[in-house]
């Protein structure tokens, strides 16, 4: 029995329904990239020392609870429009494979935001700063090296799914690839310490990224 809109078939309405919370997870990418970087960019590692960046975390605690809060429902957002995407491509192991990707990077991710937004203040003053750095090197490894990779690994093939749907622009899929590639990159300045790069490969990423949700909203979820 269909309990939508008449005329609308629950499938319709279902890709209705993706078209218009993909707008929402948008919209939350959006609000966190700007968090960080115009409110919370004095406590994270870059052109700064550690104790510049405590005394940031001790002195901003509402916006920085309040930033990191934004990721955690980045990170859930992610995943929902990985949900969505996949509804578009036929049943396969890879397809699978994709989404079991993306839903293993929440798990590193929110723990590093767990640790970023609670733990850390909690701890600021009681803990030694050996043990502090140690709890900042693990949640920048946690989620920008492993759940950032996971991510973009999961979102890279899910992408390359796509090209096989004919009705799905070839510069649409080119300019996904394009974001998952450039988040892959900024795993590896991860990985390699390089944090200024990661920043500049953050802004370009999710930049890209984001864009390209909102362009497959229009182009791929409300043509259904």
């Amino acid at each position: 029995m269909n309990f939508g809109p008449p005329g609308i078939a629950p499938k319709q309405l279902s890709f209705r329904l993706n078209f218009i919370v993909t707008h929402l997870v948008v919209v939350i990418i959006t609000a966190a990239c700007l968090m960080m970087a115009l409110v919370m960019r004095e406590g994270l590692p870059g052109a700064n020392t550690l104790a510049e960046r405590l005394f940031y975390i001790g002195n901003h605690t509402t916006v920085w609870l309040l930033g990191w809060l934004l990721w955690m429902s980045s990170a859930l957002g992610l995943l929902l429009f990985a949900f969505f995407l996949a509804e578009h491509l036929a049943p396969s192991l890879w397809r699978n494979l994709g989404l079991t990707l993306v839903a293993l990077g929440i798990v590193p991710d929110l723990t590093a935001e767990v640790i970023y937004a609670f733990i850390i203040p909690n701890v600021l003053h009681s803990a030694a700063t050996s043990e502090l750095r140690v709890l900042e090197r693990l949640a920048i490894f946690l989620t920008g090296f492993l759940g950032n990779g996971l991510y973009n690994l999961g979102g890279l093939l899910l992408t390359l799914l796509l090209w096989r749907k004919r009705d799905v622009g070839r510069g649409l899929l080119l300019m996904g690839l394009a974001g998952w590639l450039l988040g892959l990159a900024l795993s590896v300045a991860i990985a390699l310490q390089a944090l200024l790069l990661a920043q500049l490969l953050t802004a370009v990423a999710m930049g890209v990224s984001t864009l390209w949700m909102l362009l497959v909203a229009y182009r791929v979820f409300a043509r259904c």
